[in-house]
């Protein structure tokens, strides 16, 4: 029977790069990855590690895949709420993380196949549509964050249109008419979502949202590359004769900038502007002053609730579960 050793001398590499690739890490080329499986399977060392690694079955494993989400401080609770949910559940977590979209993916697959996996959730960093379906076999498979492309699977989203309702109607309720909104990119899925919201609570008002009152705050976006110009942008609109008397934001680092722009035009929030986020980024929110009102993204829940679909094991694929978002009311609005 070989060993890990005969192994990394036919393929020439070292023992260390042999058993990192087959727990799935990216420490070689993808031809050199390939190269590694083939000679393991047919010298039946693949049969022996799986065979060994099997006897960790009673664990259940679930396989979580990161689109950079591991160390993003935006999305990190997706992860949070996936492995509170499985320990909740006896299961263990196996998190492979990605530092570009295709990056090892297939050895990660394969690393979790390994060890069994009931089923992968693949989570984004932010909301868009991923093609995988080369990687992804007869697994059970939950997208978080995102909408697969030419493939199967359950997919778990954050209500942005409930959460677009939520800002609008949280201002209108206030007294706000005159309200400007500086977004996220129009590439953006999560963008056409809060607007069409933002709409439906200003239509209940007997209100239509017009296109001058819409501005990016972004410009570009994370494929080509993205510059938050919302400071720029707020200046432009907070110096308009028509100024507005509060600004919808597409993130909360959208609405320091905002809060930033204000100060320092001596316009005081929010006796003079009241301004509202989204995402409710602690390190923002609860530190700028005034504090944040913000719109929290339910990243900890639909963490849970992807756990949750893997471990019942529904046959029903392709159905989206929207997870709603919540008002965090704190201090940057206040009555007309």
């Amino acid at each position: 029977m070989a060993t890990l050793a005969d192994i990394a001398r036919e393929v020439g590499v070292s023992n260390k790069t042999v058993s990192l690739t087959l727990r799935g890490k990216r420490c070689s080329s993808e031809e050199t990855a390939k190269r590694i499986y083939e000679v393991a399977e047919r010298t039946g060392y693949l049969e022996k590690y799986t065979t060994r690694t099997n006897n960790l079955e009673q664990f259940s494993f679930i396989g979580f895949i990161a689109d950079n989400v591991a160390t993003s401080p935006y999305s990190v609770e997706l992860l949070r709420g996936a492995q509170a949910e499985a320990l909740s559940h006896g299961r263990i977590l196996l998190v492979g993380s990605l530092e570009s979209e295709m990056q090892n993916l297939a050895g990660i697959c394969r690393m979790f196949r390994t060890y069994k996996a009931a089923g992968f959730i693949y989570a984004s960093q932010h909301r868009q549509y991923v093609n995988h379906a080369d990687c992804f076999g007869d697994e059970s498979v939950v997208y978080m964050n995102c909408t697969p492309v030419n493939s199967n699977g359950k997919i778990i989203l954050p209500d942005d249109e409930k959460g677009g309702y939520l800002q609008a109607s949280h201002l209108l309720e206030l007294g706000h008419r005159n309200i400007a909104i500086i977004s996220l990119p129009h590439e953006d899925p999560a963008t056409s979502l809060r607007l069409k919201g933002i709409s439906k609570a200003m239509a209940k008002q007997g209100l239509s949202l017009n296109a001058d009152m819409c501005h990016l705050g972004v410009s570009g976006y994370f494929d080509v590359g993205e510059t938050y110009i919302a400071y720029e942008k707020a200046r432009e609109v907070l110096t308009a004769a028509n100024r507005p008397s509060a600004i919808i934001c597409g993130n909360d680092r959208i609405a320091l900038m905002v809060m930033n722009a204000a100060g320092d035009l001596g316009i005081k929030v929010p006796s003079e502007l009241s301004v509202i986020g989204f995402d409710d980024f602690k390190t923002i929110s609860e530190h700028v002053r005034p504090q944040l009102t913000t719109v929290s993204l339910p990243h900890f829940e639909m963490g849970q609730r992807a756990v949750s679909e893997i471990i019942k094991g529904s046959a029903q694929s392709n159905f989206v579960n929207l997870i709603s978002c919540e008002l965090i009311k704190r201090q940057s609005c206040a009555p007309l």
